[in-house]
C-alpha cells in the first residue's frame, strides 16, 4: 500500500514536536484532527507507530524507522521547491537553442555570452544546422528556441516571427575581375562561377530568390556546407558568393576578400524566430527574449 504523505507528515509533525498538540500548532490544524491522522496511518500501516503511554510521547521501534524515511521524504520536498525557486529566479536551468549556420556562428555567441555572465547558472546548449535541419531539430527535440535565416512554410505547429534584419553581400577574392574599380553589373555576376551552400540552406534560398529576377542563375562552381568554407574557397579565388555581411568581418579587415559593387544588387532577409506551438516556455528562454528584444 502507497503511503499517505498527508498521514505521513501529521506523524512527522508529532514526532519532532514531541506531542499532538506541538504538531498541532505547527501544521495550524486541531489536535483531534492530528490524532486522528495518525491513528488512521497506523491502521493503514498495520503498525504502531507511537507509544502513547510514555511520558512525553515516544516512537515504538516501528515508528522510529518511519520518522527517518519521513525526514528523508519532506528534505527532498524541500530541496524540490528551492529548486523550482532557483528555477523561476534564475538561479538554475537550461536553455536549448537551435540555430542556423550564420546566425549559431556569428549572432548568438555574443548574445548567449552576456546571458550567461548575468545568469552563471543556466547551462546552454546550441544546436547549429541549416534551415531545414533546424526546423526538423526544433520539432523532434526538446529546444526551447531556434533563429533561423531562410523562410519556413506556414505551419500549425511552429510560432513563427520576425527577429531582425540581416544584409548579404557580394564577395569575391582581391584581384577578381568583379573587384575592379568601377564595379561590375549583376549580368556579369550572373555569367560568373558561383559557390553556393548546399540545398536546405536559408541562405541559398534567399540568394537564388533575389538572383532569379535578374536572369538566369549563375553557373554553380562548388555546393560547401558552411559559410566557413565558403568564404575560403572565394579567398583561394575559386569563384564568388553572396554571404551575410556579418560573417565576412574579420576577412575584410585582413584584405583576403573583399565586397564588389555590384550595380542594382540589394539582399536582405528576415532572420526569424520558431518556437513549437504549445511547448511551454521555460523562465531562461523568457529572460532570453526580453534580453535580445
Amino acid at each position: 500500500m502507497a503511503i499517505n504523505l498527508h498521514l505521513l507528515r501529521l506523524f512527522s509533525a508529532v514526532a519532532d514536536t514531541g506531542s499532538f498538540r506541538g504538531a498541532a500548532d505547527r501544521l495550524v490544524i486541531s489536535q483531534p484532527a492530528v490524532s486522528r491522522g495518525v491513528q488512521e496511518l497506523e491502521r493503514q500501516l498495520g503498525a504502531q507507530l507511537i507509544d502513547r503511554s510514555a511520558r512525553p510521547l515516544a516512537l515504538t521501534e516501528a515508528g522510529r524507522v518511519l520518522n527517518e524515511h519521513a525526514v528523508a521524504i519532506f528534505g527532498l520536498e524541500q530541496q524540490a521547491e528551492a529548486a523550482l525557486g532557483e528555477l523561476d529566479t534564475l538561479g538554475r536551468g537550461r536553455l536549448a537553442i537551435g540555430a542556423s549556420t550564420t546566425v549559431g556562428i556569428y549572432l548568438l555567441p555574443d548574445l548567449l555570452g552576456a546571458f550567461r555572465r548575468a545568469h552563471p547558472g543556466i547551462s546552454l546548449f546550441l544546436d547549429i544546422g541549416n534551415t531545414a535541419q533546424v526546423v526538423e531539430h526544433l520539432r523532434r527535440h526538446p529546444l526551447d528556441l531556434a533563429f533561423i535565416e531562410g523562410p519556413v512554410p506556414a505551419s500549425d505547429d511552429l510560432v513563427v516571427a520576425p527577429w531582425r534584419q540581416d544584409r548579404l553581400v557580394p564577395i569575391a577574392a582581391p584581384d577578381h575581375p568583379l573587384a575592379r574599380p568601377g564595379g561590375a553589373t549583376i549580368e556579369e555576376l550572373l555569367a560568373t562561377p558561383f559557390l553556393h551552400r548546399e540545398l536546405g540552406s536559408g541562405t541559398r534560398e534567399v540568394v537564388e530568390a533575389a538572383l532569379r529576377p535578374h536572369g538566369e542563375l549563375p553557373p554553380v562552381a562548388m555546393e560547401l556546407g558552411s559559410t566557413e568554407a565558403i568564404k575560403q574557397a572565394v579567398a583561394a579565388g575559386l569563384g564568388v558568393s553572396i554571404v551575410s555581411a556579418v560573417a565576412i568581418e574579420h576577412e575584410l579587415a585582413l584584405g583576403r576578400l573583399v565586397v564588389p559593387e555590384i550595380a542594382g544588387l540589394q539582399v536582405g532577409r528576415t532572420l526569424t524566430l520558431l518556437r513549437v506551438a504549445g511547448r511551454p516556455a521555460s523562465r531562461a528562454a523568457r529572460a532570453f527574449l526580453d534580453e535580445i528584444a
